[in-house]
């Protein structure tokens, strides 16, 4: 499902605005709407100060990285960081936020075709990241950041030599291969100056594999991801710094028994990971089944995992599910189908692995989905929803 949504388009806190009354007990749900003058948004990260990131339109109808913060002077007010140059109607989005402040995310270049990795802070505004093209890859002159660590020193996503919606994710190209940026400081007119480099990670011992994509770091520098096989299924992948932090030696991360496929999609400090186990090929979308799943580290070493399969709403092994984002106090949140095959934003807790997850509230009308996407260590779940009258709103949960 949440592929789907992907392609076919991403203080202890109080109670935000315009709340309902939760169909969970102990969550609380606000719709955070969209940009004004838009008609759809979705939120794909979010800072321990509250501060929420994603994309959707703008009144021209084109897309945008859009955030919004929820605490402070400018409290529920919408933020656009415009683009690279160019207009896109989709691939164009803020992706993470670090605790800093600083955002990572895609947009376009002047030729309205070509989608270029930015990062953002108050200081610089946008900063274009380049692409391996300019390293010495020829052709890949795309790129897309997709994740960063909180404490902003490192961004991971992926360079390109083109783009085909059909692939992996939503902007993925014909060939993508994962890239790290990392900060270089130097001394320059009397003042310190931060730049990114873009380095190739290491994708030694997966011969054959395409449409690599980087997708989260944590603040150990240990970086999951995602490849596909030459027979159409999706490898995890996790890199693990070596060399004081300079290169990454790169590991396939185990499957559960009887699932050919994983997707891991967040990984937090303490090496946990969380994603999704699947059966079926990579392209087109010809899943048998899909189940969230969640990684703990066997060993101190963050090489070896014990990998579970979670419940969704409908119990165990029902429906389908996603297991998108992990924080360092062991919530899980993303998606799940209940009895009924309804699609609703769900969260875990990894103390209880085998209870059926909390249905994430959110306005029921025909047609209702929704989904989680992102949520810090105060409990914080960010996603969207939609409904027969709702084409796909910015939406926000209190987990506790």
């Amino acid at each position: 499902m949440r592929r789907l949504i992907m392609i076919l388009f991403s203080a202890m806190l109080l109670l935000i605005g315009s709340t309902q009354g939760a169909r969970a007990q102990g969550t609380q749900f606000s719709d955070l709407g969209h940009y004004p003058g838009g008609t759809w948004a979705e939120l794909w990260g979010v800072n321990q100060a509250g501060v929420l990131v994603g994309t959707g339109d703008i009144p021209s109808g084109y897309a945008r990285p859009i955030g919004v913060p929820l605490f402070g002077a400018k409290a529920r007010e919408w933020f656009d960081l415009g683009t690279l140059g160019g207009d896109r109607t989709d691939s164009v989005m803020c992706m993470a936020i670090a605790d800093t402040g600083m955002i990572v995310g895609h947009a376009a270049i002047p030729d309205n075709e070509t989608i270029h990795a930015f990062v953002w802070t108050a200081a610089t505004g946008k900063v274009d990241l380049g692409t391996l093209n300019d390293i010495g890859y020829p052709g890949y002159t795309y790129s897309l950041a997709w994740g960063t660590n909180k404490s902003g020193t490192l961004i991971v996503g992926w360079s390109a030599n083109g783009l085909d919606s059909d692939n992996l994710i939503n902007g993925t190209a014909a060939d993508a291969l994962p890239v790290v940026w990392t900060p270089k400081v130097t001394w320059d007119s009397g003042q310190w100056k931060k730049t990114w480099q873009i380095h190739k990670l290491d994708t030694r011992g997966f011969r054959q594999f395409q449409y690599w994509a980087a997708m989260v770091p944590n603040d150990s520098g240990q970086i999951i991801g995602v490849a596909t096989a030459p027979d159409g299924t999706l490898v995890g992948v996790l890199w693990n710094p070596v060399q004081g932090g300079k290169e990454w030696e790169i590991q396939k991360l185990p499957a559960a028994q009887g699932y050919s496929s994983v997707w891991p999609s967040d990984i937090n400090n303490e090496g946990e990971i969380a994603g999704d186990v699947l059966n079926g090929n990579g392209f087109p979308y010809s899943w048998t089944d899909e189940f969230p799943a969640y990684w703990k580290p066997s060993d101190r070493s963050g090489s070896h995992f014990k990998v579970t399969i979670l419940p969704t709403l409908g119990g165990y092994l029902s429906g389908l599910g996603d297991a998108e984002g992990i924080n360092d106090v062991g919530d899980i949140v993303g998606g799940s189908t209940d009895a009924n095959g309804n699609y609703y934003a769900s969260a875990w807790r990894t103390r209880d692995l085998d209870d059926v997850p909390t249905l994430l509230s959110s306005p029921t009308h025909s047609g209702s989905w929704s989904w989680a996407n992102r949520v810090n260590n105060y409990g914080l779940a960010v996603g969207s929803y939609g409904n027969d009258d709702v084409q796909e709103n910015a939406a926000a949960w209190k987990l506790r």
